[in-house]
């Protein structure tokens, strides 16, 4: 069974096979749940501070960027009604990433691998 933004048999950002290390988990934990006080600063910072020492860092948390801005619009769009929807995907994915499991947002996810690799 597939939880919300799990994807099993995604191609990997990483070039290796290797699992993420526990200061990259930590970074993308960062990137994800730090959304929670810092709406989209904290995966700001994580992008600009960490995307030249690893591209699981660098998709984590620009992935968590684009979900803050899209979450950012839709609840503009809603009168605020949206932000505990994603607020709940960060969570989520803060979870996932802390146990160093792959977690791709959706929609955001696929343009921020892509965005990534160029």
């Amino acid at each position: 069974m597939s939880l919300p933004g799990e994807r099993p048999n995604s191609s990997s950002v990483r070039p290796d096979t290797m699992s993420p290390t526990s200061n990259e988990r930590l970074a993308a934990v960062i990137a994800h749940a730090g959304t929670l006080v810092a709406w989209f600063l904290a995966p700001l910072l994580v992008y600009l501070l960490k995307r030249g020492d690893s591209r699981y860092v660098a998709f984590q948390s620009l992935q968590a960027l684009l979900w803050s801005l899209a979450g950012t619009l839709v609840s503009l769009a809603t009168c605020g009604l949206a932000i505990p929807v994603f607020m709940v995907w960060h969570v989520i994915a803060a979870v996932r990433t802390l146990d160093g499991r792959e977690y791709e947002y959706p929609i955001v996810g696929k343009i921020a691998r892509d965005l990534v690799r160029a």
